[in-house]
């Protein structure tokens, strides 16, 4: 008796699957009837008509071919988690090829409807209840852990990338011959690990004023222009290479043999690059302070000018004095803003733009060969850098 009851019931419904596939067969093409059956499918799941939901997705299935999809990959996922059609939706997981769903998306796509839309909305707003039914079905710890985390990913549930990848990876070392690997594999993100030592690199550009001392007091007035650099880094130790160009009237004469002067008011030009060395000594979120020591070269000499054939010249050519810096000086950044990197790196910190102050002291020898040279350079400066790693 059983056994006729379930022959009687099994034949009902293959009439109506059979009978739904053709009411909406005759005299329509197949995207038309893709077209028809979707819109009776969007009425029988927002009517919670799990039974007419089944059999619609079934009519699609049958109207599918080679040129036409009834339904996106992640529709048909979402509807399995819908009617809690779990064996179909493993059997798809388990037989996933990315070379697949290429082709499959080079078929002719089903219309912009509501579908998607309606079915995101509905599973979104009741997640908690289908994580409650995953629970509770008849499924295996890895069967729930795998119905778990794909229902996560379907309905694109806020995750740190790091966080997610992790609870990914879990899956895999739990269940290494899981039938689920392949795809947990391609929907894990890929996270690049760097050395245990990440090189930085940063670059600044400043402007900046000095105040000479001693001779150099009264032979140059205050100084004006820019300082830049490029900087290496790593485990807080900074490597820079750095070039200071000013420029300043002269305060005095500097005579270089009788008759032969630059005179008071003229233009100067000082140059000095240099090498530095900083530690960051303090590294917090939103500021960084690092003192440095460095040694360079410094020439102060006459600003050029163009003669009538467009040439630069020199109008005091000889007055060009050189000397050996040592410096020393500290950067105070504030953090303004991250710059994220294209590639997303593990246990990496990342880079950022901030406003830089710097100030340092530079002990030269241009009073070498005149002694109204003598005399060191106090300077300040401020402006943008940014760092990245």
């Amino acid at each position: 008796m059983k056994y006729i009851l379930f022959t009687l019931l099994f034949n009902i419904v293959s009439f109506f699957a059979a009978a739904q596939t053709d009411s909406v067969s005759t005299g329509l093409s197949a995207g038309e009837k893709i077209v028809t059956a979707r819109k009776d499918l969007i009425a029988s799941f927002l009517a919670e008509d799990y039974v007419s939901t089944g059999l619609w997705m079934d009519s699609l299935r049958n109207i599918e071919n080679i040129e036409y999809i009834g339904l996106v990959w992640d529709e048909r996922w979402l509807l399995y988690y819908w009617t809690e059609s779990y064996g179909n939706l493993f059997e798809e997981v388990a037989n996933f090829s990315e070379m697949e769903r290429t082709i499959n998306d080079l078929r002719n796509q089903p219309p912009q409807d509501s579908m998607f839309e309606w079915l995101d909305y509905v599973l979104h707003e009741r997640r908690f209840d289908m994580f409650q039914s995953i629970q509770k079905a008849f499924l295996n710890e890895e069967e729930k852990a795998f119905t778990t985390l794909l229902l996560e990913y379907l309905l694109r549930l806020e995750h740190d990338e790091l966080e997610w990848a992790a609870r990914l990876e879990a899956f895999l070392k739990l269940y290494p011959d899981s039938r689920f690997g392949n795809y947990v594999s391609y929907i894990k993100p890929k996270i690049k690990k760097r050395p245990e030592n990440p090189v930085g690199f940063g670059l600044d550009f400043l402007l900046t004023q000095g105040n000479w001392r001693d001779q150099l007091e009264r032979t140059l007035r205050p100084s004006f222009g820019v300082d830049f650099g490029i900087m290496l880094w790593q485990k807080r130790w900074s490597y820079m290479l750095r070039m200071a160009i000013t420029g300043q009237k002269l305060g005095r004469d500097i005579e270089r043999a009788p008759g032969d002067v630059w005179p008071k008011g003229e233009s100067s030009a000082y140059l000095m690059p240099s090498l530095d060395v900083g530690y960051a000594i303090i590294n917090k979120p939103n500021f960084r302070f690092a003192p440095s020591v460095g040694i360079g070269f410094a020439a102060l000499k006459p600003t050029t000018v163009e003669d009538d054939d467009g040439n630069t010249i020199s109008e005091y050519p000889g007055f060009v004095f050189r000397s050996e810096v040592f410096n020393t000086s500290f950067s105070f950044d504030v953090k303004l803003h991250d710059i994220d990197e294209s590639e997303v790196f593990e246990n990496s910190a990342k880079g950022y733009g901030a406003i830089r102050a710097r100030a340092g002291y530079r002990w030269m020898n241009l009073g070498k060969k005149n002694p109204i040279l003598v005399g060191d350079t106090f300077f300040f400066a401020i402006g943008y850098a940014f760092f990245i790693r």
